[in-house]
């Protein structure tokens, strides 16, 4: 199966046999690499052309233009989704800044550079192999003049150490014995949005080695260092500094021998102004030194190290589905790559560092859809995210205030200053207040998947508490209902802006007052010198106890149908077509009349089964499942691993994997047509969760992690591993039952329930269950 180009030569490595203009910015995206602290682009060494290269940095980011230009030709569009006079102010907008591309190696042969689209290429294969995050290029090219030259590019992000990028040059001629000219360096005139807003500072030329240093913007002034240690296998070739045109490299020259292969090395490190206080010219020093001890391959088997340990956890392997297994592998590679581990300057964002659409924002996916898969899998980086949250307490405080509450009222998307960064002519996002329950609901997941209560009794705690404080001052009491309602509102279904009581909303607020409530009787006085930093009132808890109690649930007990907002069900089925404006950045399949319609963007009321994992008949999950799937138009990403955990859920195994392949191959297939600006990275991760938590059935409660498996029955087998609090386990589940075995390093208790059937597990253990037979136990 071929995805733009690409196809899988074995079920770790994705390859491309032709090199395409016409898919080029799609598998610049698609082959990556990146360690969650950077992402590079799989644009080309010899030139990093505009809209294709790209290396950013996670939480580098400052102000550039941005044209949104849009007509209202339809009623919705003209009140409910633009908001036209701050259209008419809009200007500027934050995002990440595509710092320089420091992946500049360009041969010259015969007075002639290599391009692929100058002379011939007589074979051509690049390919991303997941099993250690290495990017290869293997070609063959043929000049004007017949000079044939083999060339082998490798390179990859290190996850030994953040700041580092190692690439590696083979280049063999083949026919031929003369000079040849190698540029290798870094070109200063990339772009962002169309636009530089960043300026080199210094450029520094001194033996093998290349540094720069710039401002990355005007607003925040991050400042950036680069560094390149360059190293050539001919002792005797000829290096000249260049620093023009925006060029800033080393030329090297030297008489190539036919049939003789000569290696280029550089090894890069990047730091910049939110890393350290320290010098970054230092830094890069530093990392200069510490280079000319090393060696690629050295650097290489470093990484190796660090990668194949962390990918190994996130390893979904299904046997028997050669196209599932390798979809799913690809999207936990861009999973992975996604995650910073190391500090919490910045969170998840919505494309990782692949692209730069979205503009590297944090949104609600980062804590609904991408942290979950850590906190099972890695919790010891999954708390990171939460830590970002902790970090801007301040600017959330400050955001309720302006809105007249209490609290902490987290914005909708944010950079790295906490603050709400969303582009100010669209109405919906400034009601889609879900989002602040999303951050409570992300640390109750921590929280039940970790059993970590001291991270959450030092910050998980002061978030909740300042969530509670938010929604018990925006509920309105109804006193004719003897109830709380929360109006003027979006759900997740962005297409319905202005709804009272949408039922994702009511829910998660439902869910966070009750935690907030029970930890709180919980651990009592353990808390009391966090009541005491916060001014904690003695009749709060209370406060929070009616709110849950009182809080409107939307359910029609008489049909088992949840209205995911008060009148949505008086709404028409169909959707009126009217005008043709229909904006890119609206993300609406058709430009409808929304407001009048059913017919919804994303899951809203399948995200309370699907993800949040409320208990209620299943009548009315199913009966909601098969009207609110027949409304979604799917216009997000976000869609199909929802629909697929449902349809898992009803045992419907082919509608199930339907979706999940929705989801798996949504950027190998560029299903939504935006697969050149990044990876969809909430997709991505709900891969993983759809297996996970779908085919396998997988719940983690405090106690113990229950599994109600499902199957996939042409899957022969499908096996992964997990965490919950602390003790390690792996799965294995095929059409005969489950195994579960408890890791041998544990050393506590792992407590679980297939079906009616409780299991204590002590490390090395393994509980069967057969689907036809009685379940056992064997050490």
């Amino acid at each position: 199966m071929s995805y733009s180009g690409l196809e899988f030569e074995n079920s770790h490595r994705l390859a491309e046999r032709e090199y395409s203009l016409l898919y080029e910015a799609n598998v610049a995206a698609l082959l990556t690499t990146g360690n969650g602290y950077m992402g590079v682009r799989a644009s080309l060494e010899e030139y990093g052309s505009l809209g294709i290269q790209g290396f950013w940095i996670r939480g580098v980011m400052d102000e550039v233009v941005e044209v949104r230009l849009t007509m209202c030709d339809n009623m919705y569009m003209k009140k409910y989704y633009v908001e036209e006079d701050r259209l008419k102010r809009f200007e500027r907008q934050e995002r990440a800044v595509n710092l320089l591309d420091f992946l500049l190696v360009r041969f010259e042969i015969g007075g002639e550079t290599f391009y692929p689209w100058e002379g011939k290429v007589l074979s051509w294969k690049r390919y991303l192999d997941l099993s250690d995050g290495v990017l290869h290029r293997e070609v063959v090219w043929e000049n004007t003049e017949g000079l044939r030259t083999r060339f082998d590019f490798r390179r990859f992000a290190s996850f030994a150490d953040d700041h580092t990028y190692c690439m590696q040059v083979e280049m063999e001629p083949l026919n031929y014995s003369e000079a040849v000219t190698i540029l290798s360096g870094m070109d200063l005139r990339t772009k962002s949005n169309g636009q530089i807003p960043q300026r080199t500072l210094k450029v520094q030329h001194e033996g093998r080695t290349i540094m720069q240093e710039e401002i990355v913007g005007p607003k925040y002034g991050f400042h950036s260092a680069t560094g390149i240690s360059q190293s050539f296998s001919q002792s005797n070739a000829v290096w000249e500094d260049v620093c023009e045109d925006g060029i800033a490299a080393q030329r090297i020259t030297f008489d190539a021998v036919q049939g003789e292969v000569y290696t280029l090395e550089k090894l890069i490190a990047t730091v910049t102004g939110r890393d350290t206080r320290r010098k970054l010219s230092d830094c890069i020093e530093e990392y200069f030194e510490a280079y000319q001890k090393s060696s690629y391959q050295e650097e290489y088997e470093k990484h190796c190290a660090v990668y194949q340990k962390l990918f190994s956890k996130l390893e979904i392997g299904i046997e028997g589905d050669d196209t599932a297994d390798r979809a799913i592998r690809f999207s936990n590679y861009h999973t992975l790559i996604s995650i910073e581990r190391n500090d919490h300057v910045h969170s998840f964002s919505a494309k990782g560092l692949t692209g730069e659409m979205y503009n590297n924002f944090v949104w609600w996916d980062a804590e609904i859809f991408q942290a979950p898969v850590f906190q099972q899998t890695m919790p010891e980086y999954s708390r990171n995210s939460l830590l970002f949250r902790y970090s801007h307490l301040k600017e959330a405080r400050e955001l309720a205030v302006k809105e007249g509450c209490r609290g902490a009222r987290y914005p909708f998307t944010t950079g790295v200053t906490g603050e709400e960064t969303v582009w100010t002519d669209v109405r919906h996002p400034f009601m889609q207040i879900h989002c602040v329950s999303d951050v409570g609901l992300s640390v109750i997941n921590y929280l039940t998947a970790t059993g970590d209560m001291e991270f959450v009794k030092q910050y998980g705690m002061e978030i909740l508490l300042e969530i509670c404080r938010y929604w018990v001052s925006r509920v309105v009491w109804k006193e004719e209902k003897n109830r709380y309602e929360i109006l003027q509102v979006t759900g997740t279904d962005e297409h319905h802006p202005y709804v009272d009581n949408n039922a994702y909303t009511n829910y998660s607020v439902y869910r966070v007052l009750s935690a907030a409530c029970r930890l709180l009787d919980e651990y009592g006085s353990e808390l009391d010198e966090l009541k005491k930093k916060i001014g904690f009132k003695a009749g709060e808890k209370g406060e929070f106890e009616h709110v849950a109690e009182h809080i409107y649930l939307p359910l029609d007990e008489d049909t088992g149908m949840i209205p995911q907002f008060d009148g949505y069900f008086d709404l028409s089925r169909e959707l009126e077509v009217q005008g043709g404006s229909k904006s890119g950045y609206t993300q609406m399949k058709q430009a409808g009349l929304y407001n009048k319609s059913q017919v919804i963007k994303q899951p809203d009321v399948l995200m309370l089964f699907a993800y949040q994992n409320i208990d209620m008949p299943e009548i009315i999950y199913r009966r909601n499942l098969d009207y609110y799937q027949a409304r979604c138009e799917a216009a997000s990403s976000l869609s199909y691993c929802v629909h697929s955990i449902c349809y898992a859920d009803m045992d419907m195994p082919e509608s199930a994997y339907g979706y999940l392949m929705e989801t798996a191959e949504m950027d190998l297939k560029n299903k939504h047509g935006g697969t050149q600006d990044g990876i969809h990275s909430g997709c991505a991760a709900g891969a993983w969760m759809a297996v996970v938590r779908g085919v396998a059935g997988m719940k983690m409660t405090p106690d113990r992690v229950v599994f109600a498996p499902h199957y996939i029955p042409w899957w022969k087998q499908v096996s992964f591993h997990c965490v919950w609090h602390g003790q390690g386990y792996s799965v294995i589940l095929n059409n005969r039952g489950i195994q579960v075995t408890a890791d041998e390093e544990n050393t506590g208790e792992l407590v679980l329930s297939i079906y009616e059937k409780e299991y204590v597990l002590k490390a090395g253990e393994t509980a069967e269950y057969e689907f036809s037979k009685a379940a056992s136990i064997r050490g």
